[in-house]
């Protein structure tokens, strides 16, 4: 699972830098910076809802945008793309907290990762069943409402970021 923390450091970074050159960030997207930050935090509480980590990617994306298009702008492509840069390693960094969950879970195999989700109307049974299938994942229905996804550590995240895309695209 994406290091969040680290990734809203390194966007929060570039913030500062950009200040330091006079630039001021709009208030939407330091409104975004903050809502980000405050969810990562209600994600180390309630790490199994979906909700969470869709309403992160958008925070975080529409930060990102804002902060590299300004800083192309201010800085040039050479240290745009070194921010890049660090904004990949951030992202592809685990934090001990954010590591997949390896408490036993009924009828997943042990070696691979998992995601609970809850289903909603604006994320039907179908809808989850079809970007699992899509990313190569097994999936299984509860009765509760619940959806268990699981295989591959880099296939859940591609699925998470795909559902985090469609949650965006209903709003």
């Amino acid at each position: 699972m994406t290091n969040y923390e680290a990734v809203w450091q390194v966007l929060d970074d570039l913030i500062n830098e950009l200040r330091r050159v006079g630039e001021v960030a709009p208030s939407h997207v330091m409104k975004d910076l903050r809502s980000a930050k405050t969810t990562v935090q209600i994600l180390k509480v309630d790490k199994d809802n979906l909700d969470h980590l869709l309403r992160i990617e958008e925070f975080l994306r529409n930060v990102e945008s804002y902060v590299m298009y300004t800083a192309q702008k201010k800085f040039g492509a050479q240290v745009v793309n070194s921010w890049m840069d660090r904004l990949e390693r951030a992202r592809g960094a685990v934090h001990e907290e954010a590591q997949p969950t390896s408490k036993f879970t009924p009828g997943v195999p042990r070696d691979k990762n998992w995601v609970r989700i809850k289903t909603t109307n604006d994320i039907p049974l179908k809808r989850i069943e079809w970007a699992a299938e899509e990313e190569g994942l097994e999936y299984k229905a509860h009765k509760n409402g619940y959806i268990i996804v699981y295989g591959e550590r880099n296939r859940i995240q591609n699925f998470i970021k795909r559902m985090a895309g469609f949650q965006h695209a209903v709003k």
